[in-house]
């Protein structure tokens, strides 16, 4: 299924979960590892954010693990792209490989700004554990 059509899917399937006064802000697909596919899920309110991941057919994540390797992985691909100066044109699977493809892309740029950020992106993954929409086992 090309990837627009599966988070046009996985949009729908999120706004289930969004509590009265959220809406979903922004969903990023994440294959962490060995072709799990995983979507990473913003909720937006007036005063805070909260999360969701969701596997591929759309139910919630509830291993610890498995959240953490999805935030990580779809927000090391953010960084990479935005050191490689690239704006994908469509949407696009964060993944180790769209990470060693900007790395050999871009060079020592993109690994000196991955490294830099790993402190930022360890705060984000706390973040999403604190505002988690269920309990993480």
């Amino acid at each position: 299924m090309p990837l627009e059509k599966d988070l046009r899917r996985i949009a729908e399937r999120a706004g289930v979960f969004a509590a009265e006064g959220e809406d979903v802000a922004g969903i990023v697909p994440a294959e962490p590892a060995g072709g799990l596919r995983l979507y990473v899920c913003a909720y937006g309110s007036e005063d805070e954010t909260s999360w969701l991941v969701l596997d591929a057919t759309g139910v919630p994540v509830s291993d610890r693990e498995l959240v953490r390797d999805a935030v990580s992985i779809a927000a090391l691909c953010e960084v990479a792209e935005a050191a490689a100066g690239v704006e994908p044109d469509s949407a696009r699977m964060a993944s180790p490989a769209l990470l060693d493809e900007l790395g050999a892309g871009a060079g020592p740029e993109v690994t000196e700004a991955v490294k830099g950020a790993a402190g930022t992106i360890e705060e984000l993954v706390r973040d999403v554990e604190r505002g988690y929409k269920r309990a993480l086992s």
